[in-house]
């Protein structure tokens, strides 16, 4: 039996952990051996042919994210990570030229099914010159050190020192302020990963073997009759243009234009990730279109309105690819993207000219939204996991943690209420471990100030409620879905009603509309409505921490509680409500809102 059909006999069989890591560096040294023979000899032996037979990823799992995997989905993806980064990173330190690496990787991705031969070429071809450079300055680099920081998981743990340290956090007693309780609110909009597409074709092909469909030139591949709403589309497609330009102008109509006062909005949110999911083909050229076009428009509709705007995963070129400030290649750096950023937000006087340091430093910023209310928001897109600036400056990029603990720690001396805008969600796993830790931490300390955290990223209607080690709530964050329908979801956006004082949020509306409707009628603007109040939908009195509390508990033992939170999850949508889920099936969603420093979430899981 080969080493690749053992590991996947010994997982079949469940064995001792230790066993199956075993075999495991096993499969990785034989891999390592055959990889390296065919690229000496350019001619694949058998167990090279066996070995990528095992190894080969169903097509049915090229766009599921890799750090989702367990079990043998897991082994296999690690088997794949360490030992052509093995290779190739050694090849590379013998004077391979980036030619002959992209010319081998392309190869390889093809022959492992990772994606097809053009997905393959494009995506390694953009992002090769940041992995090159970043190995090329790290003499020390390992490719077990990179597989860490991508999967982190029991295959591929993250070992590295370089990997563990800390933010200097004041260590004082909090300071608290007065909460007054008002009857007078605030009305404030999210929008949330809008993910416009400029190639996207009504009518085109909207199942097709690229990771993001519904794109110009991809309809002579349409072999399943399947093709593009002029709205949207429930497969793997992004947003049209006239769907973003709708979804702004509803906003204005719904909650601005009318007369009656308690509609108006205060603030809009505006969470990121405007580019498309086309990441293989972005261009730097492209981005900068989109981006410029897609500010336009929300300046235009929210016109005198102050609009507070970070930056998705998606916005940089290659994506993901937050290059540290010290970076200054032209070809490497994002400070085409913090420049450009900075400019815009400030020109359309959404934000003062003070922010512009720390957006040039890194993207994120601070304002002194009114006397006693500061709002944060940050760019935590550098802890993503398929940001590989991580290899290269592991340790707090670009002093970013460092600078909300002081900020937050200079709010509390000046008595200022906090919101905290964030794209990845707190305690998100997309988001490296060390970096997701000093955050809870960062957060745990200021919990009496920061009112309430916002954020998107992964376009599902839910919550991240915070637990403090005493087993209370201290924090909430809140998710605003998507304006894009990728994947299997209706377009959304939400209101929250905000006290006017201490800034805690009291309520929200959230809004969408059903894409098979809207679609059935193309010459009609969707039908948008209100889809629920959150204290409605769950019977529940305010939105204190207890009250949360109390909730939370019922979610896990309420069957019908449950799946209305399961629903409104994936916001109504029938594609992703077809498959049965019973209570067992959906208690992971539970464990889901739990965000925590403790064992919370580890005991939440447990108890399933």
């Amino acid at each position: 039996m080969r080493f690749c059909e053992l590991l996947f006999f010994a997982l079949l069989l469940t064995i001792a952990k230790s066993d199956v890591i075993n075999y495991t560096n096993d499969v990785i040294s034989r891999f390592t051996h055959e990889i390296n023979n065919w690229v000496q000899t350019q001619e694949e032996s058998e167990e090279f042919r066996q070995l990528i037979h095992s190894l080969t990823l169903p097509t049915s799992l090229q766009r599921d994210d890799w750090r989702s995997f367990v079990g043998e989905k897991s082994a296999t993806v690690c088997i794949i990570c360490q030992s052509v980064l093995k290779v190739f990173i050694n090849y590379r330190r013998q004077g391979m030229s980036a030619e002959k690496i992209r010319s081998l990787v392309i190869k390889l991705c093809t022959l492992m099914n990772l994606e097809n031969e053009r997905v393959c070429d494009s995506a390694i071809t953009i992002n090769l010159p940041v992995i090159l450079y970043i190995i090329d300055s790290k003499p020390n680099l390992a490719g077990s050190t990179i597989c860490g920081v991508i999967l982190e998981s029991q295959f591929c743990p993250l070992n590295d020192t370089e990997f563990n340290w800390t933010v200097n956090i004041d260590n004082g007693p909090p300071k608290l302020i007065d909460i007054e309780e008002n009857d007078e609110t605030i009305n404030i909009v999210q929008i949330t990963d809008i993910h416009y597409d400029p190639n996207y074709e009504p009518y085109g092909n909207s199942y097709c073997d690229d990771p993001t469909c519904c794109r110009k030139g991809q309809n002579n591949t349409n072999t399943s009759g399947k093709v593009a709403g002029y709205w949207g589309d429930y497969n793997y497609c992004d947003s049209p243009w006239h769907t973003v330009v709708d979804v702004l102008d509803h906003i204005r109509t719904q909650h601005q234009e009318r007369k009656n006062h308690c509609h108006n909005i205060s603030y809009v949110y505006m969470t990121g990730d405007i580019i498309d999911h086309g990441v293989w083909e972005t261009t730097l050229e492209g981005n900068i279109k989109s981006l410029n076009k897609t500010y336009h428009q929300i300046h235009e509709t929210f016109i005198n309105i102050p609009v507070y705007p970070i930056l998705g995963n998606h916005e940089p070129h290659p994506a993901n690819q937050y290059a540290p400030k010290a970076i200054t290649n032209e070809e490497l750096s994002t400070q085409w993207l913090y420049k450009m950023v900075s400019d815009l937000w400030i020109d359309f006087e959404w934000l003062p000219e003070s922010t512009r340091t720390t957006i040039l430093q890194g993207g994120y910023y601070t304002v002194l939204s009114k006397k006693g209310f500061r709002i944060i928001a940050l760019n935590n897109n550098v802890c993503y996991s398929y940001n590989w600036w991580l290899w290269y400056q592991p340790q707090d990029p670009d002093g970013q943690l460092q600078w909300l603990a002081d900020t937050l720690l200079q709010a509390e001396k000046n008595k200022e209420f906090v919101h905290i805008l964030g794209h990845i969600p707190p305690d998100d796993r997309d988001c490296q471990a060390t970096w997701r830790r000093e955050y809870l931490k960062i957060i745990n300390r200021y919990a009496h100030i920061i009112r309430a955290e916002f954020n998107g990223h992964t376009h599902n209607d839910e919550l991240r409620l915070h637990y403090s080690v005493d087993d209370k709530i201290n924090n909430v964050a809140w998710n605003g879905g998507s304006a894009t329908t990728y994947q299997n979801l209706n377009s959304n956006y939400k209101l929250y009603i905000v006290d006017s004082k201490n800034y805690a949020v009291k309520d929200f509306e959230n809004w969408t509309y059903n894409l098979t409707l809207a679609n059935a009628n193309p010459n009609q603007r969707p039908l948008w409505y209100k889809s629920y109040s959150f204290k409605e939908e769950y019977g529940i009195s305010d939105l204190t921490y207890d009250s949360l509390h109390t909730w939370l508990h019922e979610l896990a033992n309420n069957e019908n509680l449950l799946k209305r939170y399961y629903r409104n999850f994936f916001k109504h949508t029938d594609p992703s409500l077809r498959k049965e889920c019973d209570m067992q099936c959906m208690k992971p969603y539970v464990c889901r809102i739990i965000a925590s420093l403790g064992n919370h979430k580890t005991k939440c899981i447990s108890n399933q």
